[in-house]
């Protein structure tokens, strides 16, 4: 059923892609499917090493899981270049009201605007949200 060359292959495929995606997830596979091509080469049956294989998987699992928290804790979070506009001010070149959005002209950029309320062209406004495409914008 389970033979020394498929605990082997399986390793090999699981730590090269694990090299790829570095979430520890398939290395703890990988460890697992070593530990049961070990227990092949001692000779033990198919059913002890799927055994074998599936208790290591998931105690490696397990002990991962902090590990791999603390190494991504820094991590930088993914941040939308329009995310730099939060706060900011700019000019309205096209007029807003509630139903239809309107332009805004931020840093020299021209960017779909939506508010709550109406906003005329040259009224200054602040940047509140991103809501998709489009800024949500109040008057200053």
């Amino acid at each position: 059923m389970f033979e020394l060359e498929f605990w082997i292959i399986l390793f090999v495929a699981c730590i090269l892609l694990e090299i790829m995606t570095t979430g520890f997830f398939l290395l703890s596979i990988g460890i697992g499917s070593a530990t049961a091509a070990v227990a092949n080469y001692i000779g033990f049956d198919p059913i002890t090493q799927l055994l074998i294989f599936v208790i290591v998987t998931v105690i490696c699992l397990i002990a991962s899981r902090p590990l791999a928290k603390k190494l991504t804790q820094g991590s930088p979070k993914k941040r939308a270049a329009s995310d730099r506009l939060l706060g900011k001010e700019g000019t309205v070149v096209e007029p807003i009201n509630i139903e239809n959005s309107g332009m805004v002209n931020i840093f020299g950029e021209s960017w779909r605007a939506i508010a709550d309320e109406s906003i005329s062209i040259g009224e200054k406004i602040i940047v509140e949200e991103i809501k998709g495409v489009r800024l949500k914008v109040t008057k200053k």
